[in-house]
Order: C-alpha cells, then sequence, then structure tokens
C-alpha cells in the first residue's frame, strides 16, 4: 500500500483517496498505515469547524442533516457527512441501508457522506471517527457534520471532538426529560426542536428556554432553534447561528486543546494496547501465563510485573 500517494491525493481533495483513507483508518488491522497516513496529513488540519449532532433516537436527526448539508453546500461551504452508526456487538458491522440512500442523494450537491460503524463502543464515537475527521479536515472541507448513534449518555464523547454541539429534540416523546436526565442538555452548544409541526412543539422550546433561564451560561448564550425539515423552517436561523458558533470558537484556543488531549489519550491508549497484546502472545507461547496462574499469582501483581518489564524494555532501547 502507498500511503504516500494516499496522503497527497487526501491533501488534494481526491475523493478517491479521501476514501480509501477513511478505509485503512476504520480497519483495526491496518493500524501501521493508518499511523502513517495520519502523520503525513496532521500538519495540514485544524481549518475545518467540527459540528457533532447528537439527541434521541427516532427523532429525524439524520433528515435534518440532509437539510443542513445541502443548504450549507447552496451557500458555498464544502460539507462532508459522517453518520455513526450502531454496529453488532459480535460482528462490528452495521446496517447502513438508509444511508446509502442518503448518501446518493447528498452526492448530488456535492456533499461528501461516509457511514461508520461505531463498532459497539459505550463511547458513541469509535476511534476511526476520531481520524477519519482528521482526513476530511486536511482534505479542505469547510464544515464536518457527525451524526452520533442517539443513544443518550454514550453520545457525551462528542463533546471532545466537536467545535459546535447541536442537541436535537422532538415535541410529544418525551425526549426533554430524557435528554436532562441523561446528561446530553448540559453539553450543547445549540438547541433544536425538530418537527414543529407536530403538537406540542412549542411547549418543547418553552420547556428548553425555562431549563436554561435557570442553567449558569457563560459568554455564548445557547439559542432554542424550532426546525421543521419538510417545509425547512428555522433552518436560515439554524445556520447563522452555527456561524455565529463558529466565529465564537474561531477565537478561543480551549476547544483545540481539548480535542488534542483527547487525541493523545487515544494515541497513548492505542500505543499502549499494541505493546499489551504482544507482551501476552509472548507470556502465552512461553507458558508464563499458566505459571503465574500455577503459583497463584494474583492478575493484580502480575499485571504490575508485566507493566514494570514493558516500560523498563522501552527505557533500555
Amino acid at each position: 500500500m502507498n500511503t504516500d500517494r494516499i496522503v497527497s491525493g487526501v491533501l488534494a481533495g481526491e475523493k478517491q483517496s479521501i476514501a480509501r483513507a477513511i478505509s485503512v483508518v476504520e480497519d483495526p488491522r491496518l493500524s501501521p498505515e493508518s499511523r502513517q497516513i495520519i502523520k503525513g496529513i496532521y500538519n495540514h488540519t485544524g481549518k475545518a469547524h467540527v459540528l457533532g449532532i447528537t439527541g434521541p433516537p427516532g427523532i429525524g436527526k439524520s433528515t435534518m442533516i440532509g437539510m443542513l448539508s445541502k443548504m450549507l453546500s447552496q451557500k458555498g461551504h464544502s460539507v462532508a457527512v459522517l453518520a455513526v452508526d450502531a454496529s453488532s456487538p459480535f460482528t462490528g458491522g452495521s446496517l447502513l441501508g438508509n444511508r446509502i440512500r442518503m448518501q446518493e442523494s447528498l452526492s448530488k450537491f456535492g456533499v461528501y457522506m461516509r457511514s461508520l460503524a461505531n463498532r459497539g463502543l459505550s463511547g458513541g464515537l469509535s476511534r476511526s471517527v476520531w481520524d477519519s475527521v482528521m482526513v476530511l479536515d486536511a482534505a479542505g472541507f469547510d464544515f464536518i457534520i457527525i451524526e452520533t448513534v442517539g443513544a443518550g449518555q454514550a453520545d457525551l464523547d462528542v463533546v471532545y471532538l466537536a467545535d459546535t454541539i447541536v442537541v436535537v429534540l422532538a415535541p410529544g416523546l418525551g425526549d426533554q426529560i430524557q435528554a436532562i436526565k441523561s446528561g446530553i442538555m448540559e453539553i450543547a452548544d445549540i438547541y433544536i426542536v425538530n418537527k414543529m409541526d407536530r403538537e406540542g412543539s412549542y411547549i418543547a422550546l418553552k420547556d428548553i428556554e425555562e431549563f436554561l433561564a435557570y442553567s449558569v451560561q457563560g459568554e455564548w448564550k445557547v439559542p432554542v432553534i424550532g426546525t421543521n425539515s419538510l417545509t425547512g423552517e428555522g433552518y436560515e436561523e439554524y445556520i447563522s447561528r452555527i456561524i455565529s458558533h463558529r466565529d465564537f470558537t474561531g477565537k478561543d484556543s480551549r476547544t483545540r486543546l481539548r480535542r488534542y488531549r483527547y487525541e493523545l489519550k487515544l494515541a497513548l491508549e492505542d500505543e499502549m494496547k499494541q505493546k499489551i497484546d504482544s507482551e501476552i502472545r509472548r507470556l502465552v507461547n512461553e507458558n508464563a501465563i499458566e505459571d503465574m496462574m500455577s503459583s497463584r499469582t494474583d492478575p493484580y501483581t502480575a499485571a504490575e510485573s508485566i507493566l514494570e518489564d514493558l516500560l523498563s524494555s522501552d527505557s533500555a532501547d
């Protein structure tokens, strides 16, 4: 595999190279190649605005993202969408039929879309999502929209990745109360009440505004916007608020620092996992694990000894 060619293609904005790069970073078997790609593109990242859209399942997030990305594209912005789908805990695969139809529709407007499985992770965002965002950022997209799996507490990981977080709710489903319980109400930069044609929509808006009235807010005052994805109602204000928040966060380096800190944490975890897996394979081959069990060595003591040996061998190297 020629990773240099993939990197140069990504930096040139070639769709085929972008797709290939994301396929590589999504495949855990291609970790060395994935690292080479990220190392090659990293200094070209940091320009895109990452928009994380989360909320309970079944409230029209996909339809909303379709309308939003199309309108952003029509206003002259280059847009990429990463749709994170729940995956099987046994096979790691996910059902992406509706995503294929959505992708075909958005491609007519120049929007790049890719579906990723969350690989059963409790955080809602798999490691490959982070690297895929870097690929799209380096490719020159103005906006990268991430749709999370819609699993409440599990979607809080988006806080560390997105520059702007949109929490989407809908009237009449009890979503507001559930969202408050799960904690996602506390992470929003923008609130959206979708499906404003439904009964109770204005009550839902009022409930969120009352929630905000009793919340501590910083310099950015969180807006609450009602939308209807069928008619386009509320989308002009929605986009205006996104642009305003992009300008607001552009003056603040804390969001980038928070993201880098989490990326570093994930990279360290990957590095340690690889070393530990390698050490476990060596111990299995040498029957050392059986010896530990036979000598009644508790797992914590064994783990401390293994980690100490790993760190000392790294220092010697």
